[in-house]
């Protein structure tokens, strides 16, 4: 034994400076691993006015909010996001007030650029604002400048209800994300890369503000919603919150339908402006499925109206419908830039928004295509503020739409709503609407009105002032009918159309057919109490050989078609430049066709001229 201990220690002795080296090397492994412990605990650092005041450093924002939650830091709080996360599970963030959290604010923000908080969370939102007040997620580095320095990605693309990437539920309110890029890929429809969700509170989730993100995909997965205000609690509207400023890009799935902001029931008075909303590259769909830029489905039987949508931009592959065209090919599907469908009360205001720059093609089913659509009772003033532009007003082709092989519809202005509606100082131009098969028929309605109420269409333009053809309805129809109207009424109501300019219109359409009733009009009304005064109509074209010499007829300015019972007026119109150059014309180019009552009404001080026919014509 003695002899061991010997031999021991002279190894031992002899090897001193080995096992110096090792120590060495063990102490410096220790010292890389704990520096490294200390880089995992240094991701999220909070410090907070009361409590525990900090600085307190956590690995993960989902800890920090667990310190939050159990009363650990109080009062004025700031959680500085110093390196990337990865979040196992939904970021909790509870109400003041609610167990042992007690704070007065919170502001959260990067420390440098290029962070992210990430994970995949199904079913579920990544950062959960669980009544939470006065928080507020700044992605600017300290909280300053303008650039967009913290990514925050759900990246489960589950097709669940709920997953989301930030949530506000159960009267969540008065707080802000801001500056920050929001990524999300659920493709159920009832979620949401932001959802404004449900509440067991009083309220409802109220007052809070999605301002200045960029919104868009996780790993290239298209979520069904961006934004997304699901169908929430009744008599607890969420209400007055702002969606301002954002860049959506990159959204549309090209399987499902989908949609950039969709607000639905039990939600009231948002504000959405000045966001734009874009695909950076060309995508190809395939089914027959919906998209729209902003959707606001929101009649569920309460209060919910009050919208304003403005200042808007839709189109392009760049913020404020720059860059290269947004451009879409493949199966028929169905786009809406801006649809609103509400209940009645306090009306919907829609201005200053811009819809352009597109290549929109259907390639086999139909599909139609639609610049601001208006349904069921809404209420609203479209442009009575600031003017909205479909396309533009010079040039042509802004928008290029073509629809499927069994025709379609492009409507820049669609008013299918019975509720009051004052549409003006809009300009509609610089559209090319055709189809895939020029046998088939693609339908143009500058402002189109179908159903029953008040109305006021004043001071557009449709066309162009300075561009030839800026309208274009380009199918050559060769065996199907294919009309363009200026602007088409056909509901029961008091209607006041005036001082609107329809100039630069044409139908491309060639049908030899005689009795196929291909047709161009500038101001169409079939119903109503109808006052038309002072409107322009000029310089409309078709070359068709639709025989018809009554309202139908091929190339018309202005028709009160079949009108019976309410009192009209027609007064102080101009309608020139009407053309039809179809060589072999038999039918009728019409300045003014009435067909209304033949007592109290007036029709007056119009001014028509300059209509023509193919010189070769002999029978028109």
């Amino acid at each position: 034994m003695i002899r061991d201990q010997f031999i021991m220690g002279t190894i031992h002795f002899k090897n001193m400076h080995m096992t110096h080296f090792l120590s060495r090397a063990m102490l410096l492994v220790f010292f890389v691993v704990g520096s490294l412990e200390g880089m995992a605990q240094t991701q999220v650092t909070i410090t907070a006015s009361l409590g525990t005041a900090g600085p307190t450093n956590y690995s993960t924002l989902g800890a920090a909010f667990a310190k939050v939650n159990d009363g650990t830091h109080k009062g004025e709080i700031v959680i500085k996001i110093n390196g990337n996360t990865t979040e196992t599970a939904t970021a909790a963030l509870n109400a003041s007030g609610s167990g042992s959290a007690s704070y007065t604010g919170i502001n959260i923000y990067p420390t440098t650029t290029g962070l992210s908080i990430s994970g995949a969370v199904a079913a579920g939102s990544l950062i959960n604002l669980n009544g939470a007040d006065n928080v507020i997620i700044d992605g600017r580095v300290n909280a300053t400048g303008s650039d967009k320095s913290l990514t925050i990605s759900n990246t489960s693309a589950v097709a669940m209800a709920g997953t989301s990437t930030i949530r506000f539920i159960n009267d969540a309110s008065s707080n802000t994300v801001q500056y920050c890029i929001l990524q999300g890929s659920s493709s159920s429809s009832l979620a949401g890369t932001v959802l404004f969700s449900t509440t067991t509170g009083t309220t409802g989730n109220d007052n809070n503000t999605i301002n200045r993100n960029d919104i868009t995909n996780a790993g290239g997965n298209r979520p069904y919603n961006s934004v997304l205000a699901a169908s929430a609690t009744a008599g607890k509207q969420n209400n007055n919150n702002t969606i301002s400023n954002n860049n959506c890009y990159d959204f549309l799935n090209a399987s499902n339908s989908s949609y950039g902001v969709y607000i639905s029931d039990n939600n009231t008075a948002y504000t959405i402006s000045g966001n734009s909303f874009y695909e950076t590259t060309g995508f190809t769909t395939s089914g027959s499925i919906t998209h729209f830029g902003i959707r606001i489905d929101a009649d569920g039987g309460g209060d919910e109206n009050g919208f304003t949508v403005s200042g808007n931009y839709i189109g392009g592959s760049a913020a404020s419908c720059g860059g290269s065209a947004w451009t879409k090919t493949g199966s028929g599907s169905y786009f809406t830039a801006i649809g609103v469908l509400t209940a009645t009360g306090n009306a919907n205001e829609i201005h200053g928004n811009i819809i352009q720059n597109f290549s929109w093609s259907n390639s086999s089913s139909n599909g139609d295509f639609i610049g601001i659509w208006l349904s069921s009772a809404t209420e609203a003033n479209i442009g009575t503020v600031t003017g909205n532009t479909i396309g533009a007003s010079t040039g042509t082709g802004s928008i290029q739409f073509v629809g499927g092989a069994s025709g379609a519809n492009f409507s820049a202005i669609s008013l299918g709503t019975t509720g009051a509606v004052t549409c003006n100082n809009n300009t509609i131009g610089s559209i090319t609407a055709g189809s895939s098969s020029s046998a088939n028929s693609t339908h143009f309605y500058g402002i189109k009105r179908e159903v029953s109420g008040n109305l006021t269409i004043s001071n557009n333009t449709i066309g162009s002032t300075t561009t030839a053809n800026s309208i274009q309805a380009s199918s050559a129809s060769t065996n199907s009918s294919q009309v363009v109207y200026g602007i088409y009424q056909n509901g029961s109501g008091t209607v006041n159309i005036s001082a609107n300019t329809i100039s630069n219109l044409v139908n491309a359409t060639t049908n030899a057919t005689t009795y196929t009733a291909g047709l161009i009009s500038g101001i169409y009304v079939s119903a109503g109490a109808n006052t038309i005064s002072n409107n322009t109509v000029r310089n409309l074209s078709i070359a068709n050989a639709n025989t018809s010499i009554t309202g139908a007829a091929s190339a018309t300015g202005i028709v009160m078609a079949s009108i019976t019972a309410a009192a009209q007026t027609v007064t102080a119109n101009m309608v020139y430049n009407l053309s039809n150059s179809n060589a072999s014309f038999a039918g009728g180019v019409i300045g003014m066709y009435y067909a209304g009552p033949t007592t109290a009404s007036t029709v007056s001080r119009n001014f028509i001229h300059s209509l023509s026919v193919s010189s070769s014509s002999t029978l028109a």
